[in-house]
């Protein structure tokens, strides 16, 4: 059971310089597999649904999941709507239990910005649920569209204006970091990092986290990253083990004889996350 508000995981990772983990599933099993992790490593983490999943699956089904297994956690998971792509979805995500909403607001103007994310602030606060905002773009092909523009580090001043004018309690930046796997070593901007750090108070959080260099991404938290969103590696090890798996099953596989080979390579590509954005050991 979760004895502890997101706030206050979100403020004291941020105050300490460390790392809050925030994991996107696709369905039951990769979200059972991030338990087993969290459990295995002792840290609470968040725990993100991109639209296209929850589209799929509903808000409700996917917050029922949640619900069911921080029942029988030991450690939080935090249920948290990642790139929310309109203030309807992000409301509908507050009224069915989430912890956090993002509304993504990064391709319109800073003013319509600053708009739809100061009205999804203005209903997820009166219910006591957190709102993540964006402010520049965050490369790469993803589930959000393909974006290779020119223009897509966050300018410090509008940084500043859309954490102050609307509310927001953690922001996404972008720095130079790509949805997706990277084609070579990425270049990560840590002196925009620097001056946005030293301009805002919000904790900020970095999107394309999956194959970022390890050391980067102990620079970019000390630098003033506090949430650090993975997928990709995730549901690709997810993917990638179970088409070997159904491979040599054979003609009548058992969905649970395969995923009981499947579920240890989700949990250790999850736990060594962990252990590089939290700074945990693994027993």
């Amino acid at each position: 059971m979760i004895s502890q508000k997101i706030q206050d995981v979100l403020r004291s990772s941020h105050a300490a310089k460390k790392g809050l983990p925030a994991l996107n599933y696709t369905d039951m099993w990769d979200l059972l597999a991030i338990a087993a992790a969290v459990e295995k490593t002792n840290t609470p983490v968040i725990v993100s649904s991109h639209p296209l999943v929850t589209t799929m699956l509903s808000l409700e089904l996917c917050q029922a999941m949640v619900d069911a297994i921080n029942r029988k956690c030991t450690v939080a998971l935090y249920h948290h709507l990642d790139h929310g792509d309109s203030v309807e979805l992000c409301m509908q995500a507050v009224d069915a239990g989430y912890h956090s909403v993002m509304i993504d607001g990064s391709g319109e103007s800073l003013e319509e910005n600053i708009r739809v994310t100061r009205e999804v602030v203005d209903y997820a606060h009166s219910r006591g649920v957190l709102v993540e905002g964006e402010i520049g773009r965050i490369k790469g092909v993803s589930a959000e569209g393909d974006f290779e523009g020119g223009v897509y580090l966050a300018e410090t001043a509008d940084a500043i204006a859309l954490a102050e004018e609307s509310g927001v309690d953690h922001l996404a930046v972008g720095i130079g970091t790509a949805h997706g796997f990277y084609t070579e070593k990425p270049h990560i901007h840590f002196d925009r990092l620097d001056e946005i750090t030293s301009a805002v108070s919000v904790p900020l959080v970095l999107h394309g986290g999956t194959g970022i260099p390890d050391e980067d991404l102990r620079k970019a938290i000390r630098g003033g990253i506090t949430k650090v969103n993975i997928g990709t590696i995730i549901h690709t090890t997810y993917l990638g083990k179970l088409k070997a798996e159904l491979n040599t099953a054979g003609d009548d596989p058992y969905t649970t004889t395969i995923m009981e080979n499947v579920l240890p390579e989700i949990i250790d590509v999850v736990c060594d996350r962990i252990r590089v954005i939290a700074g945990v050991g693994i027993e």
